[in-house]
């Protein structure tokens, strides 16, 4: 049984002032009050990531034991205590060999999780390749394609770990790949897409419930034989229920537009996401080049590029520097910004009576920081993590 005294535990509707947390078998006891809870500042909820692609040098394309391990230990020292992994849009074959090595190594890493030793490995979220051609980002056009009969046979061998499939919504294919997401159970995500008001609109109605990195290639205003659009992007804004990613390093999205998002959406439908890359916590530098799949980017002024700055390739940043952006910079409620980092994220995947809060019952995983939010400590499944 350990104790720690906490000023202030921090839920996304509450805040606990002068209390001990006591853990007791990877579980939270209970949360006793004392007199003065002055040893850490701040206990909040270890972040959960649904959208990361790596960090630490290592890709989850990479697909083995290694690569999975040190992802999840990369995380985890960065107080991101579960997480999906997130492939790109690659040859299908590419893509399930992945896949079946992280089916294995699920459980391999539900020990090691459960002994603090890694981030939880929650499955994997696909994105891609079932996207569009003219909002790639960067992601590779030779491997986009459209939702055919083996791709909905792929999705449903593997319908066990993939917890989220980004793809765009804008032909009957595609409609024919959500009725399939829908019914696995598997969080269906629009983005890198050319889907239109009306279209989307419907896939709304149809459970489309989801945008991936709004800002990042989605879908927005044009005109179609002369007449005006809204996109994927207008229509989520306005749409409640809808959830949205946004990658709040500062530079995919900024101050002003995270202003406009906040004027349009509820707190309740924002997920915070890292969408890193192998490049995160590695050194900056343009003459240094790193790849996202077979593509050469470059990292400068705290982001990945292509090499000709023409588009952003994924973030290097990470869940606590993005969650002291937004308290400190963007000037978000401390409870606001654990909702969107780590009780939305568990409310979506369904994983919220089990972590996403503080609570007497909950898995021990949390995050103890001083006033400036700086980690003291992180505590995975009740085990101090060694930082």
């Amino acid at each position: 049984m350990k104790a720690y005294n906490i000023l202030h535990i921090v839920n996304a509707n509450s805040i606990i002032d002068n209390s001990r947390i006591v853990i007791k078998d990877n579980i939270i006891d209970r949360i006793d009050k004392i007199e003065r809870g002055d040893t850490y500042y701040y206990a909040v909820p270890g972040f959960i990531d649904m959208h990361t692609h790596g960090g630490d040098g290592i890709d989850i394309m990479a697909g083995s034991y290694k690569a999975f391990s040190r992802i999840a230990e990369y995380n985890l020292k960065n107080g991101t205590t579960s997480f999906l992994g997130s492939t790109i849009t690659a040859p299908i074959k590419e893509i399930e060999s992945v896949l079946k090595t992280g089916r294995e190594y699920l459980q391999i890493n539900k020990e090691k999780s459960s002994g603090g030793k890694e981030s939880s490995l929650l499955g994997f979220h696909l994105e891609g390749p079932w996207i569009s051609r003219k909002n790639l980002g960067a992601q590779n056009k030779l491997y986009v394609i459209e939702a055919d009969h083996d791709s909905l046979s792929f999705i449903k061998n593997y319908s066990d770990i993939i917890k989220m499939v980004t793809f765009s919504y804008h032909n009957k294919k595609a409609g024919e790949l959500l009725q399939v997401l829908i019914k696995e159970k598997i969080i269906p995500a629009c983005g890198h897409d050319e889907t239109l008001d009306n279209d989307i609109v419907e896939g709304f109605k149809e459970g489309l419930n989801h945008i991936t990195h709004i800002y990042s290639n989605t879908s927005s205003f044009r005109r179609k034989n002369g007449f005006k659009h809204l996109g994927t992007l207008e229509m989520a804004l306005m749409t409640p229920g809808v959830s949205i990613e946004v990658i709040a390093d500062n530079r995919h999205i900024t101050w002003y537009f995270w202003n406009f998002i906040i004027h349009n959406k509820s707190f309740d439908d924002i997920i915070i996401v890292s969408d890193s890359i192998k490049a995160a916590g590695l050194p900056e530098g343009t003459n240094k080049l790193y790849h996202l799949g077979e593509l050469d980017i470059i990292i400068d002024k705290g982001v990945a590029w292509l090499p000709d700055k023409s588009v952003f390739a994924g973030s290097i940043t990470n869940m606590h520097k993005m969650f002291k952006i937004l308290i400190k910079d963007w000037h978000v409620d401390i409870r606001d910004a654990v909702k969107i980092t780590s009780f939305n994220q568990a409310e979506k995947l369904h994983i919220s009576g089990k972590t996403g809060s503080i609570e007497q019952g909950k898995a021990a995983d949390i995050i103890l920081m001083d006033k400036a939010l700086n980690i003291k400590k992180i505590i995975k499944s009740g085990i101090e993590v060694a930082l």
